[in-house]
Formats: C-alpha cells, sequence, structure tokens
C-alpha cells in the first residue's frame, strides 16, 4: 500500500532512531500524506500558504434519526443543496454493512474549560502519541517511540497503557478502537502493510486481503479499510473481525478508493481517486457527496476524514492540485456534510482544520491562531500545551473526542521538545 494511503502514515520520514526536531518535520510532512488521502490539505506547513475557513460551532450540533436532517448545525457561510444523483447500487443490493439502526446520541452539554495531563507509556517510554479512541474515552490507541529506535502499537485502558506486538519490525499504528475494547489498525512486515484486530488480548490478521490497512471499527464490530496493489486500492468492510472483506463498489469513472470512516448504523465515508468525497451507506446504495463553491467556483477536490451519528467534517480546496498537495494563492475551507440530506456547507468561524467530530457534531482541530481547540454548541475552547512552544498546529494536536465530548486525546510537546502522549479532561 502506498505511504500516502493510510490514515496516520504522518509519520513515515521519522528516523529509525526517533530525534525531536526530526519528529516535527515528519509530523508535517505527515499532515501532507494524511491530506491527501483524507483532507486534500496540504499540512500545517502549508496553510501560511493558503487562505483558510475555519469552522463555527453556534449550535448543539445533533443529527435527528436515520433518514432525517440534522435538527440543529453550525452558522455555515455557505449551504449548497445536494447535487448527489440518485445511487449508483444495484436494484438488489449486493451487500449490507453491520450496524446498530436507530442510534442515537447520548446527552451531553458542551463543556467549557479543559485540563491536560500526560499519560503513562509502557516501559517509561517518553515519546509516543494518541491517534484514535473509542466513543466513550475510556480506550485510547496510538503508538510509542522507544529509546532505540521503532515504533510500538499501545493501547490505554483507563490511564493504563499496554503493548500491543503487531507483526513485523517496521512502522505499525493502532487507529481505533470501540467500547469493548477491540482495536484496529496496520504494521509492515516483509509481506508489506498488513491489517489487523487486537481483541481479547490476542493479535490477528484481518482475513482476505494480501495487502492492506483497517482504519476504523464502530460498535457493531464493522471494521473500514482499504487495500492497496496495482489496479488501485479499494474501500473494504470486515463485517466481524473474523469475516472475509466486502470490496465497496466504484462508480463508473473511477480508478481507487480510499477509506475515511465508519459511523454506528454502518455508512462508510471515504474518497475516490484521491479528490471525490463519496459515501456508501448500510443497505449497499452508495454516491458522490456534493462539493461547495470557493469564491463561486466549484471545488476542485474534497474529501472526508471523519463521520459520527450522520455528521461528516473535511476539506475542501481551489488552486492547490487535483490531489489538493497545496500551491501558491490556493485555498482550501473546511465543510460540513449532513450523510442523511447530502447536504454541504462551507464553514466559518475560529477552527481552520478539523481533527474529529463527535456525535454531538462538535469537532476538534487546530484554531485561527495555530493552537488545538475544542468546538462545542457557541463556545470554542482552547486546549492547554504541556509547554509553551510557538504556535504553528503541531506541538498541541487533538486526535480523538468521545462522544460526552469530556475526553480528548492526542500529542503534546513538553518543554524538550519531546511528543508526549496525552489526555484532555474537559467540564
Amino acid at each position: 500500500m502506498p505511504s500516502e494511503a493510510d490514515l496516520f502514515r504522518a509519520l513515515d520520514d521519522e528516523p529509525p532512531t526517533p530525534s525531536t526536531v526530526s519528529v516535527q518535520r515528519a509530523i508535517a510532512t505527515g499532515r501532507r500524506h494524511r491530506a491527501r488521502r483524507n483532507a486534500g490539505y496540504a499540512g500545517a506547513a502549508a496553510l501560511t500558504a493558503v487562505a483558510v475557513a475555519g469552522v463555527s460551532v453556534a449550535g448543539n450540533l445533533v443529527a435527528g434519526p436515520p433518514g432525517q436532517p440534522a435538527a440543529t448545525g453550525p452558522t455555515p457561510s455557505k449551504t449548497v443543496p445536494s447535487k448527489a444523483g440518485p445511487s449508483e447500487a444495484p436494484a438488489k443490493p449486493a451487500y449490507t454493512i453491520p450496524g446498530t439502526p436507530g442510534w442515537n446520541a447520548p446527552p451531553a452539554s458542551p463543556p467549557s474549560r479543559c485540563t491536560i495531563e500526560k499519560l503513562p507509556v509502557p516501559r517509561n517510554v517518553r515519546m509516543a502519541l494518541i491517534s484514535g479512541a473509542d466513543p466513550t474515552g475510556r480506550y485510547l490507541v496510538g503508538r510509542s517511540y522507544p529509546p532505540g529506535g521503532g515504533y510500538q502499537a499501545v493501547i490505554w485502558a483507563d490511564g493504563k497503557g499496554r503493548e500491543v506486538p503487531l507483526p513485523g519490525d517496521s512502522e505499525e499504528l493502532l487507529t481505533d478502537a470501540n467500547s469493548a475494547g477491540v482495536a484496529v489498525g496496520w504494521s509492515y512486515t516483509e509481506k508489506g502493510q498488513l491489517p489487523y484486530v487486537y481483541r481479547d488480548g490476542k493479535v490477528s490478521k484481518l482475513p482476505g486481503v494480501k495487502e492492506g490497512q483497517a482504519i476504523a471499527i464502530n460498535e457493531a464490530g464493522a471494521i473500514v479499510g482499504d487495500s492497496g496493489g496495482p489496479g488501485g486500492g479499494r474501500v473494504l468492510v470486515w463485517p466481524s473481525p473474523t469475516a472475509k472483506p466486502i470490496k465497496l463498489p466504484l462508480p463508473a469513472g473511477a480508478q481507487s478508493a480510499s477509506a475515511g470512516d465508519i459511523d454506528e448504523d454502518g455508512t462508510v465515508v471515504g474518497m475516490l481517486d484521491y479528490e471525490t468525497p463519496y459515501v456508501w451507506f448500510a443497505d449497499g446504495t452508495h454516491r458522490e457527496l456534493p462539493v461547495p463553491d470557493i469564491d463561486g467556483k466549484p471545488a476542485e477536490t474534497a474529501s472526508v476524514i471523519g463521520v459520527r451519528n450522520g455528521w461528516a467534517i473535511g476539506t475542501a480546496t481551489n488552486g492547490m492540485g487535483r490531489k489538493g498537495e497545496g500551491a501558491e494563492g490556493g485555498k482550501m475551507v473546511s465543510v460540513r456534510w449532513n450523510i442523511r440530506t447530502g447536504e454541504v456547507q462551507e464553514l466559518a468561524g475560529r477552527v481552520r482544520s478539523l481533527d474529529a467530530v463527535n456525535a454531538q457534531g462538535w469537532v476538534i482541530g487546530t484554531g485561527a491562531e495555530g493552537h488545538a481547540v475544542l468546538a462545542a454548541g457557541g463556545t470554542t475552547v482552547k486546549l492547554p500545551a504541556l509547554a509553551a512552544h510557538q504556535p504553528d498546529g503541531l506541538s498541541n494536536i487533538a486526535n480523538a473526542l468521545s462522544d460526552d465530548g469530556r475526553t480528548i486525546a492526542g500529542q503534546s510537546d513538553d518543554a524538550s521538545g519531546t511528543i508526549r502522549a496525552v489526555i484532555w479532561r474537559c467540564q
């Protein structure tokens, strides 16, 4: 699988023996890789070269029941009705994706402040990061960087870390977990990148692929990921950790697809040919998502980085190339889709790039001044850092957000510039 095609290949330029300076550069490079695959933007380093519109959360972003429009939402600077045509699925769907029909968001009120603390890492390793979490925030997943070099997958339960022995001696990462403590991820072996699941203390390769990665898992145990190969990547869904994968269909003209996330009802979001946002519904129907206009012109590229309770978040670009790789004078906007209606909104406000969305529709990302922030209801909360650094979108990164908004996890540089795995407790 190409390095640009995984969720958190963000650190593929890191040296075998981690150095803090190189890792910082690696994160910037990795956000460019993540952008190509998921977000369509060139990473934090490129933000100085583009005009950016962010997110303003002006209400409680709770979606309605399946098949209904969201009840309330952020204040958009522009709303575009769905232009998507009819689903391209056959009359009799060839597959269904496991989910929890009628799942609803738990009640929650927006937090107003957060505190930060370092997470303990197995073997007292200092350098580590969080890449995902279960919806409750109890289970956190990521990796550490042992002093001798390399990578080590880690899962935290109630704040206590445990190393997960993914096969291979190269790069590895756990990317997501559900509230049963089942985690998914990938590692590189002599056979290339392979997808794995961790449950009941055991690691198993996901069946049915010679090369690929696992990206996300829902509460029903369905796992989404993608595959590689000479013919281009395809989005895969494993209905369970032991089931063979379903290869989700491509519409006419598309050459490849990459996965973004899976919702509780089985809805999958992703990207076609690194430039077009797409949704596959649990019943086998699927369609392209519309893109917003940027300065009066339809966005050239757009993609989805996450979905939760019917809300999807991502970015759209113009003037940054067909793959959103960055160009002088280009522009990027943060966007939100109502998956149920196909409506897309260009969001305006104090969050310039998005990293995650929860069941309330609240988001975490990088604020206009380069700090990590939580935008919930009408409130934007700046997330404290371990140490004072130049706010550049790299020294303090939030990657996971619980459904109640009380737990946020990610990474923060300490006073020495070393990346530390951290958790923010909000109230």
